[in-house]
């Protein structure tokens, strides 16, 4: 359904920020079916000088979950590329993982804790802190950069009704959700764009299509870039720095916009 109303605006996200590596988040493909050949060839060919590097496909539920990653042309050529899932959400297909030769690249899709939030004990107990454990292991050994839909909005200028009465309820902008993401940061990494654009306000990335919220800017910042402490340190041997970080809200017509970030090399 995105390639057939909206691959116009992947097309200009693509030209404005003009990436090496991109992700596409949510995908809900089905391996191995003629469906799925079909859009990834329509895929390749809305974006030619991309290729395909990983699929990572959602074999616990049928249309669900689901990550991809295109690396362009041109992009260094990773070392090694991996579809991953983490012990907790087992085979939901939310992770892929590149490896270059100073840098981790990994695109991640959090679950959502849900209408009831039925899954947030889940998630703080046993997602969360496996994904620290996970890109702590890797940065012990390489920079680490971390991109895609984390499903929490860390900050209160992160959530457009801080005050309503629901949002303390709600997934994604509840305390245990906000206080788990801040011990990610305290472990070793760095929101980008909060470091690159501290006096950003209504900069989010996320709305509720169904609420007509995108046009007044009601939000939540859920999609996020993370770098490990030594993509700002002055004193790295690889050179290897964090320049910048963006989002790109006028490209996108759904419910998230696409975020980036740059790094000198």
């Amino acid at each position: 359904a995105f390639l057939k109303t909206r691959i116009a605006d992947l097309q200009q996200a693509v030209k404005l920020g003009t990436p090496d590596v991109f992700g596409i988040m949510e995908h809900k493909l089905t391996e191995g079916t003629a469906d799925t050949d079909a859009a990834l060839k329509e895929l390749s060919t809305a974006l030619p000088d991309y290729e395909v590097a990983c699929v990572n496909y959602s074999t616990a539920k049928k249309g669900y979950s689901g990550a991809l990653v295109m690396l362009h042309k041109d992009c260094p050529k990773p070392i090694h590329v991996s579809a991953e899932d983490l012990p907790s959400a087992k085979d939901e297909g939310r992770m892929v993982m590149l490896e270059f030769k100073d840098l981790y690249v990994i695109l991640c899709y959090v679950p959502n804790s849900g209408d009831g939030l039925k899954r947030l004990k889940e998630r703080i107990e046993k997602w969360d802190v496996q994904l620290r454990k996970r890109l702590q292991t890797l940065a012990a050994k390489k920079h680490v950069l971390l991109m895609g839909d984390l499903n929490v909005a860390h900050q209160d200028k992160d959530i457009w009704n801080l005050e309503a009465p629901h949002v303390p309820k709600s997934a994604g902008t509840t305390a245990e959700e906000r206080e788990s993401f801040g011990k990610l940061l305290d472990s070793g990494f760095k929101d980008s764009f909060s470091l690159r654009q501290p006096e950003a306000m209504g900069a989010f990335t996320y709305w509720s299509v169904r609420a007509g919220n995108r046009k007044v800017n009601r939000g939540l910042r859920l999609d996020y870039v993370l770098v490990s402490e030594s993509l700002i340190s002055e004193q790295d041997a690889t050179g290897m720095q964090l320049w910048d970080a963006f989002h790109l809200p006028s490209v996108a017509t759904g419910d998230h916009c696409p975020v980036g970030a740059i790094l000198t090399v």
